[in-house]
């Protein structure tokens, strides 16, 4: 029987299949902790710094278990690198070992991710005489396809179209579907390949929302993954959370139309009974603020409600009678009847939890969108622990989570408080990067020391980022924790950059980064948040700039109920809550800037706060060992860029 050490050893089965193979001492010794985890029933809590090769440090020990492990991940970028590089290099080394296949990997994505063959051909005969471009290429790429994925598509639908064939849970007929089966159904196919699986790979939005909903739409397993576990407590919240708006209105109305003939003037009524209650929730605080704040929209939740109990009732007396297809014959009928109205029922729940706003929830209204009408109520737990705790922790034999940026000072106190396994037993380990941050990371802290809380920081800022841009010739993204001091700086350092420059807002994300990419000198001003799930690969990133540090917002109606949590209970929300927070995106920051033995990179930190500051200066304490400067002479050295040099070859 295969070990670690014969897979992952100096000498072992990666070793020689890998061309350019590095010895990971580290990545060892992970994958031995993950593995007595598995074989000793303990959940894991791993930092493996960037460079560390944490994905084979988990899927060595998964592949050998000879047991079903769930790994979730929560990007995109990520759940590809396992599938398409990580995963295959193991498999092909194992078999080549023991002559047979050593597991069947399968990923596994929700619902809406996946064709619908059925409401694909409705859509087909309702557009047999005219079609656009995207409608043909969809009808295309559908008599190739044999996953049904939405990610194999060459072009991005949009979403009105993509949402009239995917296989939505409310619109599926079951048995009275003519695709009804593993054989000719993609979702299906995708379920039945999971329940055969040993390995199963989902992003972390499915495995939360399993979770949640008790179970069923991910095989029963006893061992998971969790990676980028720094993001746990945010998509698990999400998934327990529940939200009204006039896009989740708008989306219930349409599959009832899509199932019935519906009553006009009851369509009308929840029409503008949510268009009110969204243009309410606009009228509202600027940004994130507290549902309470907003009594107007309070008051206009009980038309809502009642519109929905009026629909709920025509379904229970129209669902035969009012059906667009009976030919689909009674049970069908029924089964979309109890979906439908399970929907709409829900909803008219979500609004009875945001009224009464009971002890442990927190309710906000948040903006989806930069439309006027975008905004939406939103009820979720305070704490998401007790539950993680009680759902996933209790009932399941070893989960590990690992992250580059887990631990805060050494320790993993708050992502144990985040996940409530503050008292259970679990085997920690905290490993360094094997990258050299003294010689390839810097951290710029500007001699200036501005404090944010000064009016005139805005100002001094601009000064300040202006000598870094031209010192490391661009080459940066620009971040602030305000949109307002964002378009500030912006205005005042764009017409006078000799840089190609670019602001979060003026084209979408996507559109963006590929610009950016593409640049050889860019400048990227934008929001703190725009860093999140980013990966720029190369010189065209080599510096970022960071306003101030990136503590939650804490007038922020969901960190405010986490800080009068933890206050209640006799503790500092700040010690416990805001500084662990920064160090975590503080160390994601300069994480993402150094992805290779090659890579340099530079972090400014315009916050002088970090030096004058006790907080401060423990936050500088947690992060990796890059070299701090005051000087703007060290960080040209540094970088080694003759910026007129660089601008020509960008020309």
């Amino acid at each position: 029987m295969l070990t670690i050490e014969d897979v992952l050893g100096p000498d072992g089965l990666v070793a020689h299949s890998l061309r350019g193979y590095e010895r990971r001492p580290a990545q060892l010794a992970m994958a031995k902790l993950v593995n007595r985890g598995l074989l000793e029933h303990v959940h894991v809590m791993v930092e493996a710094g960037t460079g560390t090769g944490k994905s084979l440090g988990y899927l060595v020990p998964a592949l050998l278990s000879g047991q079903r492990v769930v790994i979730s991940t929560a990007t995109l970028a990520l759940q590809e690198q396992l599938l398409t590089k990580d995963i295959p290099l193991l498999v092909d080394a194992l078999r080549a070992q023991q002559g047979r296949d050593p597991a069947r990997v399968v990923v596994l994505k929700g619902r809406h991710n996946y064709l619908c063959r059925d409401k694909l051909e409705t859509l087909r005969k309702r557009l047999v005489l005219a079609q656009s471009d995207h409608e043909r290429r969809l009808f295309r790429w559908s008599g190739l396809t044999d996953t049904g994925d939405r990610a194999e598509l060459d072009f991005i639908p949009p979403d009105a179209l993509w949402r009239e064939v995917d296989t939505d849970a409310d619109d599926c007929i079951m048995e009275a579907c003519s695709f009804f089966g593993p054989e000719r159904c993609h979702h299906m196919r995708a379920r039945e390949a999971a329940r055969h699986a040993d390995i199963v790979v989902v992003n972390h939005a499915l495995f939360f929302i399993d979770l949640a909903s008790g179970g069923g739409l991910i095989p029963p397993y006893d061992y998971a993954v969790l990676d980028e576990a720094h993001q746990i407590e945010e998509w698990a919240t999400a998934a327990f959370s529940s939200s009204l708006s006039r896009a989740t209105i708008g989306r219930l109305q349409h599959k009832i139309d899509r199932a019935y003939i519906f009553k006009d003037a009851l369509r009308a009524e929840l029409s503008q009974a949510a268009d009110d209650f969204s243009l309410a929730l606009a009228d509202g605080p600027a940004g994130r603020y507290p549902l309470e704040k907003n009594e107007r929209a309070i008051e206009l939740m009980d038309p809502l409600q009642r519109a929905l109990y009026r629909v709920e009732n025509w379904l229970a007396e129209n669902w035969s009678r009012g059906a667009r297809f009976p030919q689909l014959g009674e049970a069908a009928l029924e089964r979309r009847r109890d979906l439908l109205s399970a929907a709409v029922a829900a909803s008219a729940q979500t609004i009875e939890r945001l009224r009464l706003n009971l002890d442990g929830y927190i309710c906000w209204v948040e903006r989806e969108s930069e439309r006027r009408d975008s905004y939406a109520a939103v009820c979720a737990p305070v704490t998401i622990a007790p539950t993680l705790r009680e759902r996933l922790f209790d009932n399941t034999r070893c989960v590990v989570m690992t992250s580059a940026t887990i631990a805060t000072g050494g320790d993993f106190a708050y992502l144990r408080r985040q996940v409530g396994l503050e008292q259970t037993p679990v085997d920690e380990l905290v490993l360094d990067s094997p990258f050299d941050f003294a010689q390839q990371a810097m951290l710029y802290l500007p001699p200036e020391r501005p404090n944010p809380k000064d009016p005139r920081f805005a100002r001094r800022a601009i000064d300040i980022i202006e000598g870094v841009l031209h010192a490391t010739s661009g080459r940066a993204f620009v971040l602030f924790t305000s949109y307002a001091v964002m378009r500030e700086v912006a205005a005042a350092l764009v017409p006078q950059l000799p840089f190609s420059c670019r602001v979060q807002g003026e084209s979408p994300r996507s559109q963006i980064l590929q610009w950016f990419r593409a640049e050889a000198t860019p400048v990227l001003f934008a929001t703190a948040s725009f860093w999140e799930g980013v990966d720029v690969i190369g010189e065209s990133l080599s510096c970022v700039i960071i306003d101030r540090i990136p503590f939650p917002p804490p007038d922020d109606p969901v960190i405010a109920a986490r800080s009068q949590l933890l206050e209640a209970r006799g503790a500092s929300s700040f010690d416990l809550l805001m500084v662990p927070a920064a160090i975590t995106r503080l160390k994601q920051g300069l994480g993402r800037l150094i992805r290779s033995r090659a890579d340099k990179g530079l972090m400014c930190v315009l916050d002088g706060r970090l030096e004058t500051m006790a907080y401060g200066r423990r936050i500088l304490a947690s992060l990796p060992p890059a070299k701090r400067v005051h000087s703007l002479a060290e960080v040209r050295e540094f970088l080694r860029t003759d910026p007129m040099a660089v601008r020509e070859s960008a020309g």
